[in-house]
């Protein structure tokens, strides 16, 4: 599963950074203020962006004063990241953060999380593991689409792999790959498990005070 996620961003790498310079993903008019309006009340010192992307919340996050490293799996987008500002990047993956390696740059206040979780098995692993490297009382901030989108999209409310990533996005994706979509209580039953953590959570509205997004805190407790 993996290496086909891996295999689906390395396709369509160029055409996410047209789509993201563009601005044409009309939902992160919302989504984009509200994380970095989280990871503003948080104060933190130094900031981990993990699955960074080509980096717009990385250089947002240092526009705001915060050291902010960017890590992202694909070396086309941490590339295309580097040119555009002077934070840095590293390519690292989720698979290196379970398998208890250090991430680099490291020791952060806060691991940001935005729209970047697409696993089923190996979440609390990669959570744990990362509020390990966290100094004391950080925290990990997670952005993920509103399970009321199951609803919006006349599926059954129940936890399930969706088939393709890039359905319903502006652009000229392909072979988009699996994601496991999870519901409001299945979320809550994963992170609710980390141990020494307290969880919270925000819903994000559009204008029409519809659900479009979650964010959820995950505070670290010593």
């Amino acid at each position: 599963m993996t290496d086909k996620i891996i295999s689906s961003w390395e396709q369509n790498a160029s055409e996410w950074i047209k789509v993201m310079q563009e601005n044409s993903i009309a939902s992160r008019k919302f989504t984009n203020a509200a994380i970095v309006e989280a990871i503003r009340e948080l104060n933190s010192k130094k900031l981990a962006d993990i699955g960074c992307g080509e980096g717009w919340l990385t250089r947002r996050i240092s526009g705001l004063g915060i050291e902010a490293v960017g890590l992202d799996a694909i070396e086309d987008l941490i590339l295309e990241a580097q040119k555009q500002g002077s934070e840095t990047y590293h390519v690292f993956t989720f698979e290196d953060i379970i398998a208890g390696k250090t991430i680099p740059s490291g020791l952060f206040d806060c691991a940001v999380f935005n729209f970047c979780l697409y696993l089923k098995d190996g979440l609390p692993i990669l959570l744990q593991n990362t509020l390990n490297q966290l100094s004391s009382n950080g925290s990990i901030l997670i952005q993920t689409l509103h399970p009321y989108f199951l609803l919006q999209n006349e599926m059954p409310y129940v936890s399930q792999w969706l088939n393709d990533s890039w359905k319903g996005l502006p652009g000229n994706f392909k072979d988009g790959h699996a994601w496991y979509a999870r519901t409001f209580e299945d979320w809550i039953a994963v992170l609710g498990r980390l141990p020494n953590s307290k969880l919270f959570i925000e819903e994000v509205l559009n204008d029409e005070q519809k659900p479009v997004s979650l964010i959820i805190k995950i505070q670290k407790r010593t």
